[in-house]
């Protein structure tokens, strides 16, 4: 009878675990949630891979290959003022241009970006929403492009967590197409997942950009 029993009681725990999705948790503390946040702004920031549409700001003199193009959007026949994006592997981002934005004499300019089971290394999906404001920050070929993200992700996939953001993440032009190698990020702000809440105080981090996030060792 209590092998029944026990056995009973392991059906039910794996079941549960199925049912939950049965995914780790993101591990790599604070690395972790900066590199999760990267891979989150990589298709609002370049376009995707597939779409490839290109930024021309005005008033700074730019054309940076791989970004959405503000001016483009109010133009655009569509009156909702939105464009979609492919993720690097499936999945996609709606990008709607906050025309209130469009009124700064900063230079800057912002989304509200919705996750549609998008995918940057094909394990793992983002669903949720974030406001992305977008602004430059330096002269020449050091100009670097700054970004204020906030607002909550979900992952699933290998790794079932989330991320909740409101932090500025500066990185240079060159590695908002980065799919491989390692990248700079500079973080000013918070990152929580449910491993714990992550503070950055103009905090400079190298991460690998593309391949799949870490796990956290104690989830198996």
């Amino acid at each position: 009878m209590s092998r029944t029993i026990r056995l009973s009681l392991l059906a039910l725990a794996t079941t549960a675990l199925v049912a939950c999705g049965g995914g780790a948790k993101l591990g790599g503390g604070k690395e972790g949630a900066a590199k999760a946040l990267f891979a989150a702004s990589q298709p609002a920031g370049q376009g995707g891979n597939k779409s490839q549409q290109g930024l021309n700001v005005s008033g700074l003199g730019l054309n940076v290959s791989g970004l959405v193009d503000p001016r483009t959007l109010a133009s655009a026949a569509d009156t909702s003022l939105e464009v979609s994006v492919d993720c690097l592997k499936e999945g996609s981002v709606k990008l709607k241009l906050d025309l209130t934005s469009l009124g700064s004499q900063s230079g800057s300019f912002k989304y509200n970006v919705k996750y549609d089971d998008c995918s940057q290394d094909g394990v793992n999906k983002y669903k949720g929403d974030l406001t992305m404001e977008y602004s430059f920050v330096g002269t020449g070929t050091s100009l670097d492009l700054a970004m204020r993200l906030k607002g909550k992700v979900e992952i699933s996939g290998d790794i079932d967590d989330f991320i909740d953001a409101d932090v500025t993440e500066t990185i240079s032009l060159a590695a908002t197409s980065a799919t491989s190698g390692t990248v700079t990020v500079k973080l000013n702000g918070s990152i929580k997942t449910s491993e714990g809440s992550y503070t950055y105080a103009n905090e400079s981090l190298t991460i690998t950009a593309g391949g799949e996030l870490p796990m956290d060792d104690g989830n198996s």
